[in-house]
């Protein structure tokens, strides 16, 4: 019990899965090679060996211990009120913000000088307004830029859009503080942006900050690639998709008072606005133009089943490790995510076969050997 309960709270630094997911997974990886067989392109994103949980290196940050005492209560209440005044600033802010660069920026780059098609946009406008209060919606869909984010849901998010239904996202620590935390909040928590500490556990407090959102009935979107994998690199691998983490898994197994609506959108174009040298993880800034951009928007995930097949399981798990912390992860959520992760990596290979790579992947021809990048980078 005392080694669950520390791996939980981060003790270990590797987690290693039993045989048994193992051959789960490479009949997983071979069922949906049969399904989708036939194709230009092996549909994968795992190399028939099960994911691994990036290595527990604490979770970052510590409490902050609250006044106590009747002085503590006469302090606490003027700081909530100027907390709260300070948030909704913010939020006003993020709302003039966000429809600055929206209206004037990205909305022009991408559909005066790019072109956009969405394919069932309906589906996902429909449920950024119209859903439970309190239902969460979770968006998954694959990664091929550092632009994907702000420019892919200029394109998708209805406008006018209120700010409380704006997505919310995470960003690597080092993008998100690059120019300091005054830029970080004026920029990044504006448009509902979150950082993500690459590294360390799943349960560290800013990824449990995001769950959070969804959790509250929120939108929350993720790249459960957790990095950039463009065609050039796809076709070498013959994949579609690269490796999926877990933390998608968990991001929707924390929904557990109402069942989160899951929508996988699976997108191309995006490596030619922004592409990255081949063999490289250099991005050839400016954004290019003259390209097209094409999503495409799937159908709902199921995953209120492995929810409510797991809820007791989770619970008894918990009480075993003597973990009260329904965030901390045990070995049996463990089993929960790798199987919501594979629900989520066959509705975005599904929606992967529907690209046809001869048109949809070419690579920009300013990062190939002779192009405008190389003959400015030999200068």
């Amino acid at each position: 019990l005392n080694m669950q309960a520390a791996t939980c709270l981060g003790a270990f630094p590797t987690y290693f899965p039993p045989a048994s997911m193992h051959a789960r997974t490479r009949d997983h990886v071979s069922s949906l090679r049969g399904k989708y067989h036939g194709t230009s392109f092996l549909p994968l994103s795992m190399s028939g060996t099960t994911r691994r949980r990036q290595g527990r290196q604490g979770s970052g940050g510590l409490a902050e211990e609250a006044p106590k005492g009747a002085v503590g209560k006469i302090i606490a209440l003027p700081l909530a009120v100027v907390k709260w005044i300070l948030l909704l600033l913010r939020e006003i802010y993020g709302q003039i913000f966000v429809f600055t660069m929206d209206t004037l920026i990205q909305k022009p780059f991408l559909f005066w000088l790019n072109k956009v098609e969405i394919k069932d946009h309906k589906r996902l406008t429909d449920l950024i307004g119209k859903r439970g209060r309190k239902t969460p919606l979770i968006t998954v869909s694959n990664h091929c830029s550092s632009l994907d984010e702000p420019l892919l849901f200029s394109a998708l998010i209805p406008w006018p859009i209120l700010q409380w239904q704006l997505r919310w996202s995470l960003c690597n620590d080092d993008m998100f503080f690059k120019l300091g935390k005054v830029f970080a909040h004026l920029f990044f928590y504006a448009a509902h942006g979150l950082p993500i500490w690459r590294g360390r556990s799943m349960d560290q407090p800013s990824f449990k900050e995001f769950a959070n959102k969804a959790r509250d009935g929120g939108w929350c979107h993720i790249f459960p690639e957790g990095r950039i994998w463009q065609p050039w690199k796809l076709s070498k691998e013959a994949r579609r998709l690269g490796p999926l983490r877990p933390g998608v898994g968990k991001l929707i197994a924390n929904c557990e008072d109402v069942d989160p609506i899951v929508l996988p959108f699976y997108h191309t174009g995006m490596h030619r606005v922004l592409p990255q040298v081949p063999n490289s993880r250099a991005q050839a800034f400016p954004p290019k133009t003259g390209n097209i951009l094409r999503i495409r928007v799937g159908e709902p995930i199921a995953v209120g089943d492995l929810l409510a097949a797991y809820q007791d399981k989770r619970a008894a798990a918990r009480v075993s490790a003597g973990v009260s912390d329904g965030w901390c992860t045990t070995a049996v959520d463990e089993e929960l995510y790798d199987k919501i992760t594979e629900r989520v990596e066959a509705a975005l290979l599904h929606l992967s076969t529907q690209v046809d790579p001869e048109v949809e992947w070419q690579t920009h021809p300013s990062v190939l050997p002779g192009g405008e990048y190389f003959t400015k980078n030999q200068k």
